[in-house]
């Protein structure tokens, strides 16, 4: 048996309607339906040669007419503008009377944008001479003359028992300190900030002067930037340094596309060479459930895994076969534990109301109003994920999940989502217009602040604060104790910084590392907040200096969504070296910021990425 082939192009544009084309050869005799993944909405109407099955989030499915090996439709009102956008996964299932569909795979053969080559993109970096220096940049550096000698197996001496810093730093490295009295790098309290910490280097010794193991740690970050870049000949080195926020975070989705404990791990040690202090790990989402909930196994032997004949379709990347995975208890644990080492606290995300159809999917008899004849459509075209506010069964399933997340993770915060529950939700739900009038609530919204209230309480009775992203204000009924994460603008967090609430900045247009470094149609990545490059990223002020609320700005946080992201190399492409400007966003005094000194300290940055076996995007000059 020959195997398909199909070629897509997209063979006309009216506007934003956009016209997709699929010629098909070496098909088989048996009646087949082509399924393929498209981030994109399908009209059904403007379907010629066949009809449309199904659509659900990403995955479609088309079944031709007799004899008819070209398909076209339409996908309207949404731009598609690089190759990262076109369908993928395709495959056919054979549908021969009386016996159980075949799969069989398809291969593209080519794909047409139907858009002229890119412009020549302007150069990332400008031209400037390459410098010493530590990212994120110190409040205070001097360069005295002189080198300090490093040995691999340097003493260290300190107040208290310093194994848990020096294996950070020998991880970091790959040189052995120890801790001895008869040393020649000394660790030393001093009445400074928390974070705080002075370093010096002269041609004797080194000196790290800090309040505790927060400000000793940076100390030693600092250090290690300096040994990965210099090796055992240190330029003697003067600094003073604290950070500007205390909340540094990078976001990483794991639902979209699953990445392992291993590939968590290598992040967090990157992450904590440049004195990020958060980790924000989305588990949950539509297309998949990443956390074992002893109380309900099926989030992870259905919601878990995606694929064809599954409970929940294929989706993304696409593809006939099985795909997903999950964490264990005890890998959360190990997580945890190896990011306490490294000074990053790990905040959970468990998405609620909106986000939940893989979820819905595992748990129907829970989860599902079969009454509710409501039609919505959410941004990623889902049209059965969303929470029931009104059924005891949600309740019961949020208390079993929120008791086994505070137990699993130590720290004070958990963030319950809250974005994007799409317009139509619940309209038509007896038992939510029953709620409705019995709360006497007249908008529909007031039902994701009824169910946020309740999760804010039952997560304050288990000691714990809950975050949530800026749509958790939608109904007006979450207190002023949960803390709002602000990714649609930065109005939308200075709105809430002034309405007395605690706020992370997050907005799309600065922050979000899924977006398309640049315009070039061959970048991966999402664009609907536009490109970002590596300075718009270094440019991004959370916290304008003439602000009246900036006491409750907390910091920034940097989120990389994995709809696009497949791999560890697609992964590392994302993230750096925009992390870097990140960093520095988060942590250095704005008057110490500028563009081209960043630029001339990245080459040493790149350098210690190539040791760390980064595959980052090259910055073009």
């Amino acid at each position: 048996m020959s195997t398909p082939l199909i070629h897509t192009q997209i063979d006309r544009r009216d506007g934003e309607d956009v016209w997709f084309r699929f010629t098909l050869s070496q098909l088989p005799a048996s009646p087949w339906k082509l399924h393929f993944c498209l981030a994109r909405h399908i009209d059904p109407q403007s379907v010629e040669g066949g009809s449309l099955a199904r659509q659900s989030g990403s995955y479609k499915v088309l079944v031709p007419d007799e004899g008819v090996s070209e398909l076209r439709f339409c996908c309207r009102n949404t731009p598609i503008k690089r190759y990262s956008d076109l369908p993928q996964g395709f495959f056919l299932s054979l549908t021969d009377e009386g016996a159980q569909a075949q799969l069989q795979p398809v291969v593209q053969t080519g794909q047409d944008l139907g858009l002229p080559p890119s412009p020549a993109v302007t150069p990332d970096l400008p031209e400037v001479e390459p410098a010493n220096g530590i990212v994120p940049q110190p409040a205070h550096l001097r360069l005295p003359e002189g080198n300090f000698r490093l040995a691999e197996r340097a003493h260290v001496s300190g107040p208290v028992s310093l194994a848990p810093l020096l294996a950070h730093f020998n991880e970091l490295t790959g040189l052995a300190l120890t801790q001895d009295h008869d040393a020649e790098i000394h660790l030393v309290e001093a009445p400074l900030t928390p974070e705080g910490y002075e370093l010096t280097i002269t041609p004797e010794e080194i000196r790290i002067r800090a309040a505790g193991e927060a400000g000793w740690r940076h100390g030693l970050v600092t250090l290690a930037q300096w040994a990965l870049q210099h090796g055992e000949s240190l330029p003697c080195l003067e600094v003073e340094d604290a950070p500007r926020f205390g909340f540094r975070g990078i976001f990483l989705d794991c639902a979209r596309h699953f990445h392992s404990i291993a590939t968590l791990k290598r992040l967090l040690k990157q992450m904590s060479l440049y004195k990020f202090n958060r980790f924000h790990w989305h588990l949950t989402d539509d297309e998949g459930w990443r956390l074992e909930i002893k109380a309900f196994p099926q989030l992870t032997e259905v919601a878990a895994w995606r694929g064809h004949g599954l409970a929940v379709g294929p989706q993304l990347s696409g593809g006939p076969e099985p795909y997903g995975g999950y964490y264990t208890q005890s890998e959360v644990h190990e997580l945890v534990a190896y990011g306490a080492g490294l000074g990053i606290a790990i905040i959970p995300e468990i998405d609620i109301p909106g986000h939940c159809h893989a979820a819905i999917k595992a748990l129907p008899e829970l989860l599902r109003e079969e009454a509710d004849s409501s039609r919505y459509l959410s941004v990623q075209y889902f049209d059965d994920n969303v929470l029931n506010p009104a059924l005891p069964g949600t309740y019961r399933f949020l208390e079993a999940v929120i008791d086994e997340v505070c137990a699993l993770f130590p720290g004070t915060q958990v963030h319950m989502g809250g974005d994007e529950v799409p317009t139509g939700v619940w309209t038509d739900s007896p038992a939510c217009q029953q709620l409705m009038a019995e709360q006497g609530y007249s908008d529909c919204r007031e039902l994701q602040g009824h169910l946020l209230r309740h999760c804010q309480q039952y997560l304050a009775a288990r000691g714990k604060q809950m975050l949530g992203w800026e749509e958790i204000l939608h109904g007006d009924k979450v207190s002023r104790d949960a803390t709002i994460f602000a990714w649609t603008s930065f109005q939308a967090g200075l709105d809430a910084a002034s309405a007395g609430y605690p706020v992370v900045m997050a907005p799309a247009q600065s922050l979000y590392l899924d977006l398309a470094w640049s315009p070039d149609i061959h970048e991966p990545g999402l664009y609907w907040a536009g490109t970002l490059n590596l300075e718009q990223v270094y440019r991004c002020d959370p916290a304008p200096v003439d602000f009246h609320a900036n006491d409750n700005i907390l910091g920034v946080l940097s989120p990389l969504w994995s709809e696009l992201v497949t791999s560890r190399d697609r992964l590392d492409y994302m993230l750096f070296p925009r992390m870097l400007a990140t960093a520095e966003v988060a942590w250095s005094d704005p008057a110490r910021k500028a563009w081209d000194h960043f630029a001339a300290r990245l080459p040493g940055q790149l350098q210690i990425l190539d040791q760390l076996q980064v595959r980052y995007r090259v910055p073009q000059r």
